[in-house]
């Protein structure tokens, strides 16, 4: 758990339109201090979102409560979020607040929310639904005011279907739906990137000036970042420590990077690698289907991140995918 009470203004450095317009709206549903779920791969920067939230609401000289409910072990999460009361349980030698108490008047932000443990989520929707709880050991009822904000990296629909996520806690912490694209889909936003995070490590290892070479940055565009954003800022801060010139080279560079052959199936780029193979005389409408369904995948089974892609809109992709359902299910 980590509990900001001094909060500095957040830095998101983009450049990319889209980016730019999610930022604004992060803005618009701060004023409002609206449940918000922030969903996208991970390392894309879903809290630093939360923070910006939180900087831009009415709350923001209150406290910033982040709980990653995938690192706690299931046996501790309710007192984590609760608290518990003194002799709760075996070590619980006094009184102690949980995540909500902490973050009474400001944001509570629960990330990895997909990982929060079934018999959980039904004492987490009464929480949010009543603004109050019971700690763990307790009886009174603990009353609180907080601005939630979730996060999660999976696809929450489908761990609805599954049964692993409840339909009313869902649809309780998605008034609000935000979509953080990968670093793949805004290539733009890296040579900003990494300026700005060479001027960080250089200044906090106290080094010279360090610039990358050409030949860095071209790997770095043709690069497609499964970890995003966090994984370029662990590139260039291995990079700054390692080298020992101005310039940073491609020897610098972690070896799998010289290796990359993963390649997407359907992108906006007219790049060589990112091309599907389908054989002369297959069925158009079997082409449509693996177009789709390759579109899907390379999007992390998000809609309307592939409506975009296939520039469709996502109510067709949905009627598509239902009457390919329907057919699958006559055969």
């Amino acid at each position: 758990m980590k509990e900001e009470k001094s909060f500095k203004k957040p830095v998101f450095v983009t450049q990319n339109p889209e980016m730019e317009n999610l930022i604004q709206k992060i803005k618009l549903v701060a004023k409002t201090g609206a449940t918000l779920l922030v969903t996208g791969e991970n390392g894309t920067g879903k809290e630093v979102m939360a923070q910006l939230f939180h900087y831009h609401s009415v709350r923001t000289h209150k406290p910033m409560v982040t709980i990653n409910c995938g690192a706690i072990p299931s046996e501790l999460v309710e007192s984590e979020l609760f608290g518990h009361e003194k002799g709760a349980f075996t070590g619980a030698h006094a009184r102690k607040k949980g995540c909500f108490e902490r973050a009474h008047g400001g944001t509570l932000f629960l990330d990895e929310i997909g990982e929060m443990p079934k018999p959980m989520q039904v004492k987490l929707l009464r929480a949010v639904e009543l603004g109050s709880f019971r700690r763990v050991g307790g009886s009174e009822e603990v009353q609180v005011d907080v601005s939630l904000i979730s996060a999660t990296n999976k696809i929450l629909t489908e761990q609805v279907k599954s049964g692993d996520f409840r339909e009313d806690l869902y649809y309780r912490i998605n008034v609000i739906e935000l979509y953080v694209p990968p670093l793949r889909h805004r290539k733009g936003d890296i040579p900003l990137l990494v300026s700005h995070f060479t001027n960080h490590f250089a200044q906090m290892y106290k080094l010279e000036e360090r610039i990358f070479s050409d030949e860095c940055m071209n790997l770095f565009l043709d690069y497609d970042w499964p970890g995003n954003v966090r994984e370029l800022r662990n590139v260039v801060e291995r990079c700054i420590v390692l080298s020992d010139g101005k310039t940073i080279d491609l020897s610098s560079l972690p070896s799998h990077m010289h290796k990359n052959q993963r390649s997407y199936p359907v992108t906006s780029s007219h790049s060589a690698k990112n091309i599907m193979q389908i054989p002369v005389g297959t069925d158009l409408k079997e082409v449509e289907r693996r177009i789709i369904a390759e579109t899907l995948h390379f999007a992390d089974n998000n809609k309307t991140e592939a409506a975009k892609i296939l520039n469709i809109a996502r109510k067709t992709l949905h009627n598509k995918l239902e009457k390919y359902e329907t057919e699958k299910a006559n055969t």
